[in-house]
């Protein structure tokens, strides 16, 4: 489930939509993503969940921090520290950690950032004004021009007010999978090692180099 999450956490119509709301949804999402980049260093509270059809198949909740391509992703189940090379997974219940060097196309399906550029080629565009968890917003739905495309469904919902992103739905195949962002907070100041894997707070861990 934690690499569907991950590929869900850079994500962030219907046949030929009209061109007013394609350009509509595209300035939407445009707006979106220049907040997030001159937000600078970002921490972000979030619940992602997984269903298939309607049933839902699994959920955890936990903190991202981005600073550039660099991310770290925490989760009771996995933690993930990418310094904007290498890539490491630390799982606490087996104590192990994998570090890799991910290739730009597996960045593609990892790096929280990768949302700012996925809409601007490959999908068609609509647009709605909704609401959802109280605030008003505009839903954003994306659908992949390409049938190959491992995300073939996506909707993004925007507050209005601030362009602030409130929630990320992914179709992959039946199943969809949801980020919720419950906080975000720019202006952050973290430091270079809070990207790569801690070996001091971890003593136990076994690393698996599959460089």
């Amino acid at each position: 489930m934690m690499k569907r999450i991950l590929y869900i956490l850079i994500m962030c119509l219907s046949s030929l939509a009209p061109m007013q709301a394609q350009t509509n949804g595209k300035k939407v999402l445009d707006n979106a993503a220049s907040l997030i980049r001159k937000s600078g260093d970002v921490k972000a509270e979030f619940t992602a969940t997984t269903f298939t059809g309607t049933t839902e198949q699994g959920s955890t909740s936990g903190t991202m921090l981005l600073q550039g391509k660099k991310f770290q992703l925490n989760t009771p189940e996995m933690i993930t520290w990418y310094d904007g090379k290498q890539q490491w997974c630390y799982v606490p219940e087996t104590e192990e950690v994998n570090l890799t060097i991910p290739t730009e196309k597996e960045m593609q399906a990892v790096n929280p950032y990768a949302f700012l550029n996925l809409y601007k080629k490959g999908f068609d565009i609509t647009m709605r004004e909704s609401t959802l968890r109280g605030e008003q917003t505009y839903e954003v739905h994306l659908l992949a021009q390409d049938a190959r495309l491992s995300a073939q469904e996506i909707y993004i919902d925007v507050r209005r007010s601030d362009y602030l992103l409130l929630c990320i739905r992914v179709r992959q195949d039946k199943d969809w999978h949801r980020i919720s962002i419950h906080s975000f907070q720019g202006g952050q100041k973290f430091q270079e090692s809070d990207f790569s894997f801690p070996k001091e707070k971890y003593p136990n861990a076994e690393l698996v180099d599959l460089r």
